[in-house]
């Protein structure tokens, strides 16, 4: 195999790791298209429809605690895939499930195994990123970003046509799992081990907590202000501006398109300056996107702020993760893992810190102190190690 044969199937094989990405995204965008109509199905008042969502983010930090050691033992590629195939089935049980303790128990699992194959997509495109010699990881994300768009538009779709939920997902969860069995040949791609390093144990442990725990932060803001401006914008709109429930999806829309066209936008930065000054980069667009929010007269100025938010944001999750993969002293998966339940602790904690400061001081106020997250990522960015060049890969290093 030749050099641009080698690199034609490295192509071929982020290709493939972006589905699982996009098969990713979709599941849980395809569900929440339905959650009004679940909620009226099953008579659930406000606070038993939370804990049953809620059941999803708790099995997603119950999944990232132990994907690193799937990972590690078997391997991303079967993880990932696995993973996705699973996630594609548990959308067609969903579908029939017909008492909200058994939906609950099926947002669960959905949880743990988009946990799972998150950390296995995330692997396996951080070693295609190692052979193709650039940065591809941003763009990976901003396919799940796309995959989110995309779930959401034919739920709404769905829902137009008077599509009935046992028949919108199923359909969505068969071809999910097609797509998925149907990239397993393309993502396939063995890496060359690094050289252990010659430092010290102790030495080694010292960059690892400086460098994991930055990365481990760094995804955690991330995660932390794109749900602020995903949960928050529109009710900020409506009551801080008293714009109309018509426009409250304004906001939604400007930070989810700027934010995908930002993470495939950030690999072209990340390989011409770096990734601590696309990071730092990143940080001062978030803030002045929020300081336009807390200070915006109007809605458009407020969606102006959280397309700057969503830019700036852009790189954090991705960056945080390719610095956490590149920990010394570790297994395989095992520092994605920790990024990966950091942050999804981050998309938790986010709707609780910022409603109970807006309960006592207002939202405009609990947006204000939001502020002080993108300087911290600004601060933190300067931990995260420069990433090593990247080499051509040798023809040996791709499955034949």
């Amino acid at each position: 195999m030749t050099a641009p044969d080698a690199l034609a199937r490295a192509t071929a094989a982020r290709n493939g790791v972006a589905v699982l990405f996009i098969a990713n995204a979709l599941v849980f965008a395809t569900i929440v298209t339905r959650y009004p109509e679940l909620k009226d199905r099953f008579g659930l008042t406000e606070l038993t429809f939370g804990l049953m969502v809620a059941c999803g983010p708790v099995g997603s930090v119950v999944g990232s605690v132990i994907a690193g050691r799937l990972v590690a033992r078997l391997g991303a590629v079967p993880v990932a895939v696995t993973s996705s195939a699973i996630l594609g089935g548990l959308l067609v049980t969903a579908g029939f499930a017909g008492t909200p303790i058994l939906f609950a128990m099926v947002l669960f699992v959905i949880g743990f195994a988009d946990a799972t194959g998150d950390v296995g997509n995330n692997a396996q495109g951080l070693a295609i990123q190692r052979m193709m010699g650039r940065s591809i990881i941003n763009g990976l994300h901003g396919a799940w970003s796309a995959g989110a768009i995309a779930g959401a538009l034919l739920g709404a779709l769905a829902l137009q046509l008077g599509m009935p939920i046992y028949v919108h997902l199923p359909v969505m969860g068969f071809v999910i799992v097609v797509g998925s069995l149907g990239a397993l040949p393309f993502v396939r791609l063995r890496t060359t081990p690094e050289p252990p390093s010659v430092t010290s144990n102790a030495h080694r442990h010292g960059r690892l907590s400086a460098l994991l725990v930055a990365a481990c932060a760094i995804a955690a803001i991330g995660a932390f202000l794109e749900d602020v401006g995903s949960t928050w914008g529109g009710v900020y709109v409506v009551s801080e501006l008293g714009a109309g429930v018509a426009e409250a999806a304004i906001p939604f829309a400007a930070l989810m398109g700027a934010l995908t066209l930002g993470r495939f936008a950030s690999d072209a930065l990340v390989d011409r300056i770096g990734a601590v000054a696309t990071l730092r980069l990143g940080a001062v667009a978030a803030l002045i996107g929020l300081i336009a929010v807390v200070f915006a007269p109007q809605t458009w100025v407020v969606a102006f702020g959280l397309g700057l938010l969503g830019l700036g944001i852009a790189p954090m999750i991705p960056l945080a993760m390719d610095a956490a993969d590149r920990a010394p002293g570790l297994e395989p998966g095992t520092g994605l893992a920790a990024a990966a339940t950091v942050m999804r602790v981050g998309l938790l904690a986010a709707p609780l810190v910022v409603g109970a400061v807006a309960e006592w001081t207002g939202l405009r106020i609990a947006i204000a102190a939001c502020l002080l997250v993108p300087v911290a990522a600004f601060l933190l960015a300067g931990r995260l190690r420069t990433r090593a060049p990247l080499v051509v890969p040798d023809t040996a290093d791709l499955d034949r």
